[in-house]
C-alpha cells in the first residue's frame, strides 16, 4: 500500500555508517544497520521512502555541547587507533573521529530535510548515540547528536520533544540538556542498581529554567509489553499531549527487546509499535506531522534491525503484508510484581509531574 503524502519521509544513510563499529568481541557493531537496509531493501520500501546522504559538517557544529578539548582528544585518538575514550566502554579505533562526525551529520540531515518542508517524516538509524557528554565519550558514544540535533533544531523551534525508549538511561542527553526549557526529554528505560548509567530516577527533572522538562520513567526488569505500554500511556502520552510540541524526536534503541542480552526489558515488537504509532499519531496531531526518528543501542542485531525497520514502514504509512513477517510471533506480559513495582513509578511520576 503506498504511503499517504502525509507520511512523506525521507532515510537518511552514508555508508560511512559502517564504520562506527567497534573491533573485537565489542557488542556495538554496523551490523544492525547493514540488516535493517536488507530488510528495507528486500521489503521494497525504498520505492516508497526516499533516501539521502548526509551533508558534510565540522567540529564547529560538535561545539554546541562538547569541549573543545574533549573533540581534540577524539581527533588525536582517532589518529592513533587505540586507547580508550572513557572508563572502558568506549575504545578509540583508527577513524572513529570521522565516523563519529558521519552520524552527527547523518541527524542534521534529518533536521535539514524537514525544515526545509520537502519531508514530514525524516528517518537517521544511525543516530542516537545518547551517552556522550560534553567533555567525554560513554556507553559506545563518543558525539552525543540528539542534544546536538536539539540545539540546533531550537533555532526555529520553540518546543522540541525528545523521547528515548532505548533500554539505557539517556544521561548524556539529559546532563547536555539539563537546564533547557525549549525541550521536555522524556527517557523510558531499565533502572535498577548497578545497572548502566546508574542514572535516571524518577526525582532527576531538570534544573534552572530547565526544571520540570525532564522525565524519566524507571522500569524495573522484566517490564513486559502490557506494563510498558501502561507506563507511555498514562505518563507519557499525557506529557506530550500537554507539552504540544514543534518537533518530536524519537530515539528508538534495539535493546528494550526481550531478546537483548545486555538488558532485561522484555517489549516485543507489539509493543515497540505500539509506542511508535502513538507518536507518530502525535506528531500529525501537534506537529504539523514533524518527527525524527534515530536509532541507539541494540546488541541482539536481528531483533533491533526488525524493530527499527517495522518502525521505519509504521511512520512512513506502509502497511504491507510482508512485514508481518518481521514480527515477534506474541506479546509479551509481566509478572503481577513488575506491575505492581511499574504502577508505583506510575503513581511516583503522575505526582511529581502533575499527569492526571
Amino acid at each position: 500500500m503506498r504511503p499517504s503524502l502525509l507520511h512523506k519521509t525521507v532515510f537518511v544513510w552514508s555508508d560511512l555508517y559502517y564504520n562506527y563499529s567497534f573491533p573485537d568481541d565489542h557488542p556495538f557493531k554496523s551490523i544492525r544497520e547493514s540488516l535493517t537496509k536488507k530488510f528495507l531493501d528486500q521489503l521494497g520500501l525504498f520505492h516508497e521512502i526516499k533516501q539521502v546522504e548526509p551533508d558534510p559538517i565540522d567540529e564547529e557544529v560538535l561545539l554546541q555541547v562538547h569541549s573543545k578539548d574533549y573533540i581534540n582528544v577524539v581527533k588525536r585518538m582517532s589518529e592513533r587507533g587505540h586507547g580508550m575514550l572513557d572508563d572502558g566502554d568506549t575504545p578509540a579505533f583508527r577513524g572513529i573521529y570521522e565516523a563519529s562526525l558521519a552520524r552527527v551529520a547523518g541527524n542534521l540531515k534529518a533536521l535539514k530535510e524537514i525544515e526545509s518542508g520537502n519531508f514530514v517524516h525524516a528517518i537517521n538509524i544511525g543516530g542516537g548515540l545518547h551517552h556522550a557528554k560534553r567533555s567525554s565519550a560513554g556507553g559506545f558514544c563518543v558525539f552525543n547528536d540528539i542534544a546536538i540535533v536539539a540545539k540546533e533544531a531550537e533555532k526555529k523551534y520553540n518546543r522540541i520533544v525528545i523521547l528515548d525508549i532505548d533500554g539505557h538511561h539517556f544521561d548524556g542527553t539529559q546532563s547536555l540538556l539539563y537546564d533547557d526549557d525549549k525541550s521536555l526529554k522524556i527517557s523510558m528505560h531499565m533502572y535498577h542498581a548497578n545497572f548502566f548509567p546508574g542514572s535516571g530516577s524518577v526525582n532527576e527533572v531538570g534544573e534552572g529554567k530547565g526544571k520540570g522538562f525532564t522525565i524519566n520513567v524507571p522500569l524495573p526488569p522484566g517490564t513486559g509489553d502490557d506494563a510498558y505500554i501502561m507506563a507511555f500511556d498514562e505518563i507519557v502520552y499525557p506529557a506530550i499531549l500537554r507539552y504540544k510540541p514543534d518537533l518530536i524526536v524519537l530515539e528508538v534503541g534495539g535493546d528494550s527487546h526481550f531478546g537483548d542480552p545486555l538488558v532485561e526489558l522484555k517489549l516485543s515488537t507489539n509493543g515497540y509499535l505500539h509506542v511508535v504509532r502513538k507518536v507518530h499519531e502525535l506528531a500529525h496531531q501537534l506537529s504539523d506531522g514533524r518527527l525524527i526518528m534515530t536509532g541507539g543501542g541494540g546488541y541482539n542485531y536481528d531483533a533491533t534491525a526488525r524493530v527499527w525497520t517495522l518502525s521505519i514502514a509504521e511512520i512512513a504509512g506502509i502497511k504491507e503484508m510482508e512485514l508481518e513477517t518481521l514480527h515477534d510471533c506474541c506479546g509479551t506480559a509481566s509478572t503481577p510484581f513488575v506491575m505492581e513495582k511499574v504502577k508505583k513509578v506510575i503513581e511516583q511520576l503522575k505526582e511529581i509531574h502533575n499527569i492526571s
